[in-house]
């Protein structure tokens, strides 16, 4: 049985064929994935070619996506092909499931998983951090923002998802003694936290 790494390692030249692409190529499929973005929202626009419009934009991503991981050599061949297949039976399961009528709910949780994205690349940064001070000061604002910005929308998405659907946790106002005292520590914590 073969141990594959969780991240890259330097993959052996065989020609060429394996490596990283050239800054040409990259560039080039970087440009087809901004074009197949633009046909995609166009496509979006009217409701005959709406399900084109998403698939090419899906294409776009996908191909976008792909290409930096394999420049940057961010993850490994292993985790690529695992994402894309967890990712498409995720997909698959909800385009099959989820009902046109609680498509709302739907775009709230995906809104919800962007945020929650943006909170793990902050705490990555975090954990990477470096040596250079000036650039430890500037990467510790922009985690920290991101973190902030990106938690908040989780939740927020979260509770949007919650009262569309209906939920009967969501159906009375909930409120606590003092709750704006509360988070306006919450916030300072949070900022000092960032700034530490």
């Amino acid at each position: 049985m073969m141990n594959w790494p969780l991240v890259a390692q330097p993959i052996p030249d065989v020609g060429g064929a394996l490596g990283p692409p050239s800054s040409a190529i990259a560039n080039l499929a970087y440009l087809v994935a901004a074009v197949l973005f633009v046909f995609g929202i166009k496509g979006i626009t009217h409701p005959r070619t709406a399900v084109r419009g998403n698939l090419t934009g899906s294409v776009g991503m996908l191909l976008a996506v792909l290409v930096t991981l394999w420049k940057f050599e961010v993850v490994g061949l292993p985790v690529i092909l695992g994402g894309l297949i967890v990712g498409s039976g995720i997909g698959i399961f909800l385009a099959t499931k989820v009902q046109m009528t609680e498509m709302p709910q739907l775009v709230a949780l995906f809104n919800g998983f962007g945020g929650g994205t943006s909170v793990l690349v902050a705490w990555c940064e975090v954990i990477r951090g470096t040596s250079d001070r000036a650039d430890a000061t500037v990467a510790g604002v922009a985690a920290a923002a991101s973190g902030i910005i990106g938690a908040v929308t989780l939740l927020g998405s979260m509770v949007a998802a919650g009262k569309l659907q209906e939920l009967e946790f969501f159906k009375k106002p909930f409120s606590v003694k003092g709750q704006q005292a509360i988070c306006a520590g919450l916030l300072v914590v949070t900022l000092l936290v960032g700034w530490w």
